[in-house]
């Protein structure tokens, strides 16, 4: 990673085609775009759960491979969702396929997961025991991708001896979302990131300044993400929302934009990604990529 400006968009994750996910991806790559994200989930948490959607880790493996230059990454991987030890031995292996590329952002979720994980019989933790299952899964990730073996027990989690295999060089990058004061402590102490998604740009700058601080003068990048609707100007911005709420969006022209997201910048931000509601439309990675970089530009 630099130290300029980095800017990502999210993927057409939530589709039966492989062919309009990979499109996306690659159109991505050649915009010009610095990074490309899947969410981890298994059934849309909104509207109709029969829509279809892409698993996250098998679509990242798909993506490594079909990528040259583009970072990849999962904003965020669920902790809940996979053994910690399995999810850090999926994103070596797919950091072996990118080396370097690999971004693996790690979240706990919320209680609007809740009927997710019980819909496919994963376990589900709440209250505190969420956020410290958060940090059990983060702590032997980080084990995984920087010793040679793993050994690892508490009440969410136990590997003995484990054998680290593979080892890409570079390896995956860590991230860690939320917003809890746990959440921020665990990003600051174990990860090489934050992410904070949507918000306002002065409650990142406080998240944001948390972590750092926890992070006590290491590499440590900060990034934003969130729901962003562009378009020639307000009004084509406003038609491409479909229904969807404009004040949870990001709203208007490239300059808008921008406007908006320097607000971010300053608080710190050096990664920006956006979640647009019609990511398979041409023209939107590459206005993101060139417009909005151009008037983001000091």
């Amino acid at each position: 990673m630099t130290d300029k400006i980095l800017l990502g968009v999210t993927l057409p994750q939530f589709t039966d085609s492989p062919e309009r996910f990979l499109d996306g991806a690659r159109r991505a790559e050649a915009a010009g775009l610095d990074s490309i994200w899947v969410f981890d989930h298994l059934w849309p948490l909104s509207g109709d759960k029969q829509r279809p959607i892409l698993e996250s880790w098998t679509s990242l493996a798909y993506l490594a491979e079909a990528t040259e230059r583009i970072h990849i990454g999962t904003l965020v991987t669920r902790s809940s969702l996979r053994h910690p030890a399995l999810l850090a031995k999926m994103s070596a292996t797919v950091g072996e396929i990118g080396p370097g590329r690999v971004i693996l952002g790690i979240g706990s979720g919320d209680e609007a997961s809740r009927k997710e994980n019980e819909a496919f019989d994963l376990p589900y933790w709440s209250g505190d025991d969420r956020v410290d299952q958060l940090r059990s899964t983060v702590e032997v990730v980080h084990s995984f991708l920087t010793q040679d073996e793993v050994t690892h027990e508490d009440d969410f989690a136990t590997a003995t001896s484990l054998p680290v295999s593979p080892k890409p060089k570079p390896r995956p990058t860590i991230w860690v979302g939320g917003r809890s004061g746990d959440a921020l402590e665990t990003a600051g102490l174990l990860g090489d990131g934050w992410n904070g998604w949507g918000g306002t740009a002065e409650r990142f700058a406080q998240d944001a300044s948390l972590a750092v601080g926890y992070a006590e003068g290491r590499p440590f990048e900060l990034s934003w993400g969130g729901l962003i609707a562009l378009g020639r100007d307000r009004d084509d911005a406003l038609s491409r929302l479909g229904g969807r709420n404009p004040k949870s969006h990001t709203v208007g022209s490239p300059t808008e934009v921008a406007d908006a997201l320097r607000g971010f910048v300053g608080a710190g931000a050096t990664h920006l990604i956006a979640a647009f509601p019609d990511p398979w439309q041409p023209g939107v990675y590459e206005s993101f990529a060139e417009d909005v970089r151009a008037a983001l530009a000091p």
